[in-house]
Parts: C-alpha cells; sequence; structure tokens
C-alpha cells in the first residue's frame, strides 16, 4: 500500500478502487479533477494495462504479453474515454466518444464459448474499459457524485445519497482534520 489512495502492483502505482463500478473506478484513474496539478495514474500504457488486469477487465496472461508495449496512441484514446465517461456520469454529456469506442468494443468482440472475447491486441484495455463504459450508462444504478476532497474528485455510486466523500477514511478524513486545524488556528 503506497498511500490510503492508491497501491503499488508490479512496479506501478495505481488508484484503490472505492467507486461500487469499475467504470467509476476508470474514471478515478485521474485525482485532482479540474484542479491545477491533477495526479494521473495512467502515465503511459503499462499502467493501463496492468490497471485494466487489476480492474478485473483483462485476464492475467493476456495483460502480460500487452504490458511490455508502447502504445501512445491507445493511451491517448484511453484517457479521452475517461473524460468523457466522466462527463457523461456527472453532467450527462459527451455521449458521442463514449458510444464511438463501446461500438468499436462491440464491432471486435468475439463470441466464443466463454462469452464474448476483446481480441488481443494493443487497443485491449481501451476496448474493455469501453464496454464497462457502456455497461454502466445503460444499467439501472443509483446517482454517482464527484467527491469534493483536495485533490481529488473521484466519482462513486451514492445509493443512499449521502455519502459525500469518495471515502470517509481518506478525504472525508482529512476534511475533518483541515476544519479542525483551522478551528484551532482561529481560537
Amino acid at each position: 500500500m503506497v498511500s490510503r489512495y492508491a497501491y503499488e502492483t508490479d512496479g506501478a502505482v495505481l488508484p484503490v478502487r472505492v467507486a461500487g463500478d469499475v467504470a467509476l473506478d476508470f474514471c478515478n484513474t485521474l485525482a485532482g479533477w479540474g484542479e491545477d496539478e491533477p495526479k494521473d495514474y495512467l502515465a503511459g500504457y503499462r499502467e493501463l494495462v496492468l490497471w485494466a488486469r487489476d480492474a478485473g477487465l483483462v485476464d492475467a496472461d493476456r495483460a502480460a504479453r500487452l504490458a511490455d508495449r508502447d502504445a501512445p496512441a491507445v493511451l491517448a484514446r484511453a484517457l479521452q474515454l475517461r473524460e468523457a465517461l466522466r462527463e457523461a456520469v456527472l453532467a450527462g454529456g459527451s455521449w458521442e466518444l463514449v458510444a464511438a469506442e463501446a461500438e468499436r468494443a462491440a464491432a471486435a468482440a468475439r463470441l466464443t464459448p466463454d462469452g464474448w472475447q476483446l481480441p488481443e491486441r494493443d487497443e485491449l484495455p481501451v476496448l474493455a474499459a469501453a464496454r464497462a463504459a457502456a455497461d454502466y450508462l445503460l444499467s439501472a444504478h443509483p446517482p454517482a457524485r464527484a467527491c469534493p476532497g483536495r485533490q481529488c474528485g473521484w466519482v462513486f455510486l451514492d445509493p443512499r445519497g449521502r455519502r459525500r466523500w469518495c471515502s470517509m477514511a481518506t478525504c472525508g478524513n482529512r476534511a475533518k482534520q483541515r476544519r479542525y486545524a483551522e478551528r484551532a488556528r482561529a481560537a
């Protein structure tokens, strides 16, 4: 465990999953949405592959064969998909890009005895993320919210409509500590 927000796997630092859905966890591979210096956990194609593996979107054998490749164009597509998905989840916009990537995933998939299988090529992690995004957007689910924590902005499911933070143990606790320190300074 690197921090409460992240963990290390195979030399990569990836965000913990707190969203309640893999598509939202994909959005959370960037922390600090809308801030000057966000933390991007998808620093390269390798991190994208490892995240997809750890999220259960790509099996370990296929991820091992893809992880050492260099595919900057695929990473760029993934980052665009992530941004469009977050906007679609929170504001209802950016459906076009998410739909286009989901259609690519659907066109690339082939039916096997184990179900729909995406091809093992460089774009596999982005196709898998697009399929998860489409599944999320088309399913009945509780509303999603964005964490107001500093350097956060992660999205998460809020089934009861009362959750404020991505995690009380991280952002919620830091906000409480910050308010306590401000009151102590004022006194």
